[in-house]
This record gives structure tokens, C-alpha cells and sequence, in this order.
């Protein structure tokens, strides 16, 4: 791997990020091939390993990266896609507020899990309640259990069986997850996790409709936590 330019230190995850995108922009790590093995990318950019996890767990939620335990961390085949929609978003991110995020959410995400209730593998059924499993044994750790969170939401996106419209949530929920930094969820987090317990059952049950007015009750409670009116 080239050599890169030393990073700025204001934000250290920023800047690996910005350097693993810049990678697969010129095909040093293309889609479809593998990124370097973490320690040695942490060792060729100047940073901790930890840095470079954070960079990857980032890029991950984008839809950028894969991580494949045992094997390593994959450059998506979608990648060079998402870049460009990421880069149209980083044009646009001053036109947008929570309440426009917050509508494209809701877009996306009831309708990703119609789909997913039509659609879902029993594979997909499976990664959907390992993801719900984290989050019940996480209920007291904001952090894990806002990761495990996400990886939920990702699994029903990804068990929808579209893939662009995946790319788009990938995207909506980046966003979603910048607006939820440093928002402590831990009175909410047991509650929430009953809402989502109740998709699971709808998807698992190959119903559509009612899969598609528990999402939007999900959404529908989060806005209301946002705008300070439910607990």
C-alpha cells in the first residue's frame, strides 16, 4: 500500500476515513478486493488500531465496507456508488435538519421492512434477532447498545431485497446516527427494544402490512423522544 499524506489530527477518524475512501476512489482498495489488514493500515497511516476500527465500523454503516470476521474487511462491490452518493450528500448537508433526515427515515425505513416481511431469508431472520439480542444484553451500555441498534436496522434494509434503496438507508441512517451522537438512550433503550421485538415477529411472520405500522410506530416514537414529548 502507498504511502499516505500525514493526516490532520483534529479529527483522527475523519481523516482515516477520508484516506480508506481515497483508496477505493483510485483503486488502491477497489469494490469487489479487500482492504488491508487493520494493523497495517493503522501502521501505514500514523495511527491506533483503534482509530482505524472506528474508520471501518463508519464506513460500514455507509455500505462501503463489509467486515468479514476471519477473512477480513471487504470493499463492497456497490462501493464507487455509495462514494458518489456520499459525496452529492456532503454538497447538500447544509440544506438539511433533523426534520428533513428524520422524513427520509421514515420514507425508507417502513417501507425497507414491508419489503423485508415479503422477502427475508431465514438467514436474514437470524441476523435481524442476533442484532436484538445484542441490544437486550447491552440495555445498560449506551454505546453497544446504539451499535447493536444500528446493525438491527441494517439487517432489515439489507433482508428488504433492494438493493437501492439499501444504498439509500445506508446513507439515511449515517445521517440518523450523527443526529443520535451523544444523545444518552439508556431509559429508553428497554422499550424501544419492544418495538423492535414486535417487527422481528412481523417480518418473521411474512406480513407486510403489519411489519410496514410497526416501523412506522417505531419512527413515529423516536420522533416524539427527539422533540422532547415522550420518554
Amino acid at each position: 500500500m502507498p504511502r499516505q499524506m500525514p493526516l490532520s489530527r483534529d479529527n483522527l477518524t475523519d481523516a482515516v476515513s477520508r484516506a480508506i475512501q481515497q483508496m477505493i476512489a483510485r483503486g488502491e482498495a477497489a469494490p469487489g478486493t479487500w482492504l488491508p489488514p487493520q494493523p497495517e493500515l493503522a501502521r501505514e497511516l500514523g495511527v491506533g488500531l483503534s482509530t482505524v476500527r472506528e474508520a471501518v465500523k463508519g464506513l460500514t454503516l455507509l455500505g462501503i465496507l463489509e467486515p468479514q470476521p476471519g477473512r477480513g474487511t471487504y470493499v463492497r462491490d456497490d462501493a464507487a456508488f455509495m462514494l458518489r452518493l456520499l459525496d452529492l450528500l456532503r454538497t447538500r448537508a447544509g440544506d438539511l435538519d433533523t426534520a428533513s433526515i428524520t422524513d427520509t427515515r421514515r420514507l425508507l425505513e417502513v417501507e425497507l421492512t414491508a419489503l423485508a416481511a415479503q422477502n427475508a431469508s431465514r438467514e436474514d431472520v437470524a441476523r435481524i434477532e442476533q442484532a436484538l439480542d445484542r441490544m437486550g444484553a447491552a440495555l445498560d451500555d449506551n454505546a453497544a447498545y446504539l451499535d447493536a441498534d444500528m446493525a438491527f436496522h441494517l439487517a432489515v434494509a439489507d433482508a428488504a431485497r433492494n438493493p437501492l434503496l439499501r444504498q439509500f438507508y445506508h446513507i439515511a441512517a449515517e445521517l440518523m446516527n450523527e443526529v443520535n451522537e451523544g444523545f444518552n438512550t439508556t431509559d429508553l433503550n428497554a422499550p424501544s427494544l419492544g418495538y423492535q421485538r414486535a417487527i422481528l415477529d412481523a417480518i418473521r411472520a411474512g406480513d407486510p402490512t403489519l411489519a410496514r405500522e410497526r416501523a412506522a410506530a417505531l419512527v413515529d416514537r423516536w420522533q416524539a423522544i427527539l422533540d422532547g414529548g415522550a420518554g
